[in-house]
């Protein structure tokens, strides 16, 4: 292990404890939606519709190059997961610049935390939390978990990042990352820390859902990783979807259709998280 990736799992002990205390917001819309804070940020609370005790938790991080993004981005995913018995968590975390790639894993990994002590308060399981993000939220969920930051978390959905490896990212594309990575990424000595691939083969990693659009290249850094996490005995389920999305349409449409990436996740996570 070099000594930023040392330096970045060593954070994780000094991270701050996890907050029990609620921070209601008190909106009714949207599944009786309610507002929480977690360290310096807040996440939402969609309950699940007509569960029964210990219903299980997806917790979802949006993307936006790490720079921009809310978690009020969430279009069709509350009503879908909720609806199929799911509590959904949209989690905010602190942009660039204001703070950087491990900053907001660590962020990440608090928010998951939180959910998992904070979970029989609001009649959800605990030992049943999957992580979920898209873009940038996908790099960030998945090093919070590959690290050990989201320790709780049981299984792992990847939607749709160039973010797993950056160095191998960077040789794919000449030497250097693409435009929308190199401000966040522009400290080329931490590519590796920041990389969730650096840390597939330190611990045992939750069953993972590897979902890759037709973007430039998305299939074959997704594939790349998948096969990292393979060859490391993680339990890894793939959805090619290069014909069917691009990179937004990837995210937008989950839980609007039945089909294709929906029907993929609800297969995983019925396998997965509720055995």
């Amino acid at each position: 292990m070099n000594v930023s990736r040392r330096k970045f799992t060593n954070s994780l002990i000094a991270a701050p404890a996890v907050l029990s205390t609620f921070g209601f917001v008190g909106e009714a819309q949207a599944a009786r939606k309610t507002t929480h804070r977690y360290g310096a940020n807040k996440l939402d609370w969609y309950p699940a519709r007509n569960a029964s005790p210990n219903a299980p938790i997806l917790v979802y991080v949006h993307g936006g190059a790490w720079a921009l993004g809310n978690r009020g981005q969430v279009h069709s995913k509350p009503k879908h997961f909720t609806s199929n018995g799911y509590h959904f968590v949209s989690v905010t975390y602190t942009l660039f610049p204001a703070a950087n790639a491990q900053t907001q894993a660590l962020q990440v990994g608090e928010a998951v935390n939180w959910v998992y002590a904070n979970a029989t308060r609001f009649g959800a399981d605990p030992e049943r939390i999957a992580l979920m993000g898209h873009s940038a939220g996908c790099h960030l969920s998945s090093l919070a978990t590959l690290t050990g930051a989201a320790q709780p978390v049981k299984a792992l959905i990847c939607n749709d990042t160039r973010a797993y490896d950056l160095p191998f990212l960077a040789r794919l594309s000449g030497g250097g990352l693409p435009a929308l990575y190199a401000p966040a990424f522009s400290n080329r000595k931490m590519w590796e820390a920041w990389s969730p691939i650096s840390y597939s083969g330190l611990k045992q990693q939750p069953p993972t859902l590897v979902a890759w659009s037709g973007g430039r290249g998305r299939d074959k850094v997704s594939k790349h990783f998948a096969d990292a996490l393979e060859y490391d005995g993680t339990d890894v389920t793939r959805f090619d979807g290069k014909r069917k999305y691009n990179h937004y349409s990837i995210d937008r449409r989950m839980g609007r259709e039945r089909k294709g990436l929906t029907q993929a996740i609800d297969g995983f996570l019925e396998e997965k998280l509720l055995v």
